[in-house]
C-alpha cells in the first residue's frame, strides 16, 4: 500500500509551471479545484492523497476556510523577470538592513494591501536560476541553482490585530499542495505590522502525511526548516509587489489582465456542478516588468561587476607609469629602478561610471534618492 502511495506521489505529472509562449499554469487553479472536490466528496486517492489518508476536522476546517479565501483573494502572478526583480530589491534593502540589524521588510514601511485577501505566485524554478545567475547573497556558497515548481502566497488582511499568511508549493512533478505551515505577523497597537512579532503553527495533518508515506525524523525536519526559511524570505516578493502598485508609476512594473479559467474550463465546470470554480475569481493580474525595471537591473549587475573586480586584489593595480627611483636594501645595496609600466591594462568593457539608482538610494516610486553632495 506505501509502496504504491509514493509512486503516485512521485508520478510525474507533466506540469509546466509557466509556458512563455502560452497559458501559465496556475497553482491558484490547481488548489481551488482539488480543495473544491475534496470538500463536496469527489476527489480519489491518486488526485488527492493528503485528504484520504490522513483525514481529520483540522484538515477539513483549514481546507474550508484555504477554499473561502481563494475564492475572495485579488489574484496576481508574476512572470519570471518581475519576480527576480523584486528579488533584487530584497537583495538590496537585506544588505542595508545586515548593516543596522533591523528586517529589511521593515524599509517597506506601512504596507497597504490592494485587497483584504490577495494571492500573489510566481515560478520557483526560474527565480531559483536567477538567484544563482546574479549570484544572490543567499546562492553565495550553493554549487548550482536551488527551487523547484511553484509558490504562492494567501495573504489574509481580514483581521485587525495581525495578517495571515500561508505559503503554498508545490515542486515540480509532485501533486500535494499542502502548506506545512501557518504564518501569523501580529500588528502593534497603532495598526502597524510588527516584523519582530512574528508567529508559526506547523499543519499538523501534513506532518502525518509526511510520516505515513516515510519520511525520516531528519527528513521530516528539514521539510518543516525549508518551508519556514521559504515562507520568511520569498514573503518579501508579495509585499514589494504591493508596495510597487501604489508607487506614482508603478515601480517600473506592468499590469495586465488575463482570464484564469478558461470558457472550456467554466462550461465543464457548469455541466458537473463544480460550484467551486463558478464562484473563483474570473480574472488575475499578471506582472511583468517595464523598460524602467530592466534599466535598474542592467545599471545593478553592471555596478556588482565593477566592485567584484575593485575588490579582487588578485587582479594587481591597473596600468600606471612608475618613475625611475632607487630602491635601498638593509645590506646597503642601492639599485637604480628604470621608469616602467606597472599592473595590468583596464577592462575596455568595464563602464568608468554607471548611471541609475544607488544600492542605499532605491525606491519604490523608480526614482533614486542621489546622495548628498552629487551631481
Amino acid at each position: 500500500m506505501f509502496e504504491e502511495i509514493k509512486l503516485i506521489a512521485l508520478q510525474p505529472t507533466g506540469i509546466v509551471p509557466f509556458d512563455w509562449e502560452g497559458t501559465p499554469k496556475l497553482l491558484y487553479k490547481d488548489l481551488i479545484a482539488t480543495y473544491g472536490a475534496s470538500l463536496a466528496g469527489r476527489s480519489s486517492l491518486q488526485d488527492d492523497m493528503v485528504w484520504h489518508l490522513v483525514p481529520s476536522d483540522d484538515l477539513t476546517r483549514f481546507r474550508r476556510y484555504a477554499l473561502d479565501a481563494l475564492m475572495k483573494a485579488k489574484v496576481y502572478l508574476l512572470d519570471h523577470l518581475a519576480a527576480n526583480y523584486a528579488d533584487t530589491l530584497h537583495d538590496t534593502l537585506q544588505e542595508r538592513a545586515v548593516g543596522t540589524g533591523t528586517q529589511a521588510m521593515s524599509y517597506l514601511g506601512d504596507i497597504r494591501f490592494p485587497a483584504k485577501v490577495t494571492w500573489v505566485e510566481f515560478d520557483c524554478r526560474a527565480l531559483g536560476i536567477a538567484r544563482f545567475e546574479r549570484r544572490a547573497p543567499s546562492t553565495l556558497h550553493d554549487d548550482g541553482p536551488r527551487g523547484s515548481g511553484l509558490h504562492g502566497f494567501l495573504i489574509d488582511n481580514r483581521q485587525e490585530d495581525h495578517l495571515r499568511i500561508t505559503m503554498f508549493a508545490r515542486p515540480e512533478g509532485a501533486r500535494v499542495m499542502d502548506p506545512m505551515s501557518f504564518m501569523r505577523l501580529n500588528r502593534t497597537a497603532s495598526g502597524q505590522l510588527d516584523y519582530e512579532d512574528v508567529k508559526f503553527e506547523f499543519n499538523q495533518s501534513m506532518i502525518d502525511f509526511r510520516v505515513r508515506t516515510g519520511d525520516s525524523e531528519q527528513k521530516l525536519e528539514a521539510r518543516r526548516t525549508i518551508h519556514l526559511i521559504n515562507t520568511g524570505s520569498e514573503l518579501f516578493i508579495p509585499c514589494a509587489l504591493f508596495a510597487m502598485l501604489v508607487s506614482p508609476d508603478l515601480g517600473g512594473i506592468i499590469p495586465s489582465e488575463s482570464e484564469t479559467f478558461t470558457p472550456k474550463e467554466a462550461k465543464t465546470a457548469r455541466k458537473f456542478g463544480k460550484s467551486w470554480i463558478l464562484g473563483a475569481q474570473k480574472s488575475h493580474l499578471t506582472i511583468r516588468i517595464g523598460p524602467q525595471a530592466v534599466a535598474h537591473m542592467q545599471e545593478r549587475l553592471a555596478r556588482q561587476a565593477f566592485e567584484r573586480l575593485s575588490q579582487e586584489e588578485r587582479n594587481g593595480p591597473v596600468r600606471h607609469w612608475v618613475t625611475e627611483h632607487e630602491r635601498h636594501y638593509r645590506s646597503g645595496k642601492v639599485v637604480l629602478i628604470k621608469g616602467h609600466h606597472r599592473g595590468h591594462p583596464p577592462d575596455p568593457g568595464l563602464p568608468t561610471r554607471v548611471m541609475g539608482p544607488r544600492p542605499e538610494a532605491i525606491d519604490f516610486s523608480g526614482r533614486a534618492n542621489p546622495p548628498s553632495g552629487s551631481d
